[in-house]
């Protein structure tokens, strides 16, 4: 290895020490030739140091490469880890396992059983953690039946949330005694879901006698799992506003519309807003839209839920 600035190998022996002709002590090759004052004097430490720092830069560009692409990738999963649409081939194998029972009398408020295509779109955020989702724009809607003759109507708005209503026809009238709903929210790392059942005091969901401008009363009590609540109360009024047409495809239905308006306390509070359109016959859903705004107590706050949603039955044929 050579030292910088010099001429003189560096461990290639000790440099000649006797004396020449002249009484001066021999100097090493090459430097009697310098002019005086120009020793360079010991090897320069400049490059060392120079190649520690240039590593040094080397390692902080490849971790900021890595953090960079860890960034970017949670990023991507943040954006791209939403609820997608459910698809209806595996809406009709959960409706098969679950035993696909039919109506005995499709005529009486009792629709045929099956899944139903319907398309629509919704968006829901929450607060806290903040964390928005959109819904659409296929939503399969199931109707089932129970053994007592009562049907459910379910809606999966995507793969992290449906919703449910279970009605039953009592002495000429339509009655929903339960209803339920699910979500889930994804936050990349982990994620969070929750059922809410309620059970209804009867309320009128299709009276046997129409008059525009009719409201019913009811009130449901709930609760959540696996997040843990205070009983939470659902009172409200459900109107009906009159018939209309509804289209679906190319066929025109004859509906009734009816709206609920509701309050939520205890557990959980806040206001929500439904319209439904029934068919006039045998009380399919055939249209609907809702809009909601529910505060629920959690572990860092409170959190507030607001959404809305629509859709409409794009064929009055079930599939099973």
């Amino acid at each position: 290895m050579s030292g910088i600035g010099t001429a003189v190998p560096v461990g290639a022996g000790s440099p000649p020490t006797g004396d020449g002709d002249d009484g001066a002590p021999d100097l090493p090759v090459g430097v009697g030739d310098l002019p005086a004052g120009s020793w360079p004097g010991p090897p320069s430490r400049r490059r060392p140091w120079r190649r520690r720092h240039r590593v040094a830069l080397v390692a902080l560009a490849v971790v900021v490469v890595v953090l960079s692409g860890a960034v970017g990738a949670f990023v991507y999963r943040w954006d791209h880890s939403g609820p997608v649409p459910l698809s209806s081939s595996v809406a009709i194998q959960r409706f098969l396992a679950a035993g696909g029972a039919r109506s005995a009398d499709p005529s009486a408020l009792q629709p045929a059983a099956g899944v139903y295509p319907y398309a629509g779109s919704g968006h829901e955020h929450i607060s806290l953690p903040p964390r928005s989702q959109t819904e659409g724009p296929s939503m399969p809607g199931t109707i089932s039946y129970r053994s007592d003759g009562c049907w459910v109507w379910r809606v999966d708005y995507s793969d992290s949330h449906w919703q449910s209503a279970t009605f039953c026809p009592r002495g000429g009238n339509l009655a929903e005694v339960a209803r339920a709903g699910w979500y889930r929210w994804s936050f990349v790392a982990l994620s969070i879901a929750d059922t809410a059942t309620f059970t209804c005091t009867p309320e009128i969901a299709r009276p046997a006698v129409l008059h525009a401008g009719q409201a019913f009363p009811f009130s449901c009590t709930g609760t959540n799992d696996p997040i843990r609540t205070a009983p939470v109360i659902v009172r409200g009024t459900n109107r009906y506003l009159g018939l209309s047409v509804v289209h679906v495809g190319r066929q025109a239905v004859v509906a009734m519309h009816f709206q609920e308006r509701t309050t939520y306390s205890g557990g959980q509070r806040g206001t929500n807003v439904a319209d439904v359109w029934l068919a006039a016959d045998d009380a399919l859903p055939l249209m609907a839209s809702w809009t909601t705004s529910v505060s629920s107590p959690t572990f860092l706050g409170t959190s507030t839920l607001t959404g809305h949603a629509t859709l409409r039955l794009r064929s009055l044929t079930p599939r099973s």
